[in-house]
């Protein structure tokens, strides 16, 4: 009989050789303080400075290393992850180390606790933020307005690489971008389908482009408004997949 995991943590990497190696035995330690059975999914996007080759020679029994043929995309990345996850819940967490793994089971904690079914790592709850850029700052304040204002929400840091959700709906939510945009696209998909997001403030140690931050704050920006924008008009039976599992969310009432 297969034992089902606690908690699937997806992790996408695109050239990180100079973090992966201390990102992953963070996330070993992390889980040598826990109870929780656990699986890690890493997955490559084609990465040219050694991060793939490093990858594909790790053994560790709780982690699965996937090596995509061609860049998919971030989002691409996460969507595969969700698919080939089996815990009851899954986390995206970057193997970047501007999150610590601590921070995983502080969500997961919070999640558990408020019996919720989406949680967010906030950069900014409880003020003291940390970001490199004022531009991506200001961009992430004027897109969660934009999401708490459309869609009836409160969430302060949608942009958050640290998202937790129940396991079956990470694996039944259809979800169409393939960039950073997901993580808003994910965001209000699942508001839409009546799931209210908690929040907990974890960690963030920012780093700059010259660092390897990818994102770019009016690119991604604009990307991230035209999927929160889309995703307002659409009907809510576009969001999810049609597919039954042993094990089903109880999907809440209503649509914000």
């Amino acid at each position: 009989m297969t034992t089902v995991p606690d908690l699937t943590i997806v992790m996408c990497a695109f050239n990180e050789a100079a973090r992966i190696p201390t990102a992953m035995e963070d996330v070993l330690e992390s889980l040598r303080g826990r109870g929780e059975t656990a699986e890690v999914i890493v997955l490559d996007n084609g990465s040219t400075d050694g991060t793939r080759e490093w990858l594909a020679n790790l053994r560790h029994p709780a982690i699965r290393v996937v090596l995509n043929e061609t860049n998919i995309g971030k989002g691409g990345s996460i969507k595969r992850g969700f698919a080939l996850s089996s815990g009851r819940y899954v986390v995206i967490h970057d193997p970047d180390l501007e999150y610590r793994a601590s921070g995983v089971w502080q969500l997961y904690d919070l999640v558990r606790a408020e019996k919720a079914t989406v949680g967010f790592g906030s950069r900014v709850l409880g003020g003291d933020v940390q970001y490199r850029y004022f531009a991506n700052y200001l961009g992430v304040r004027a897109l969660a307005w934009a999401i708490n204002v459309l869609y009836r929400a409160r969430v302060s840091d949608p942009a958050t690489a640290m998202k937790l959700f129940d396991g079956e709906l990470a694996r039944r939510i259809r979800l169409d971008c393939s960039g950073f945009d997901l993580d808003f696209e994910v965001a209000v998909r699942a508001l839409r389908l009546g799931h209210q997001i908690v929040e907990c403030r974890v960690d963030y140690d920012p780093r700059t482009r010259a660092e390897g931050k990818k994102l770019r704050a009016w690119r991604d920006g604009i990307l991230a408004l035209r999927a929160i924008l889309r995703d307002r008009l659409l009907p809510r039976s576009r969001f999810t997949r049609q597919t039954v599992s042993a094990r089903q969310v109880a999907w809440p009432a209503g649509d914000p």
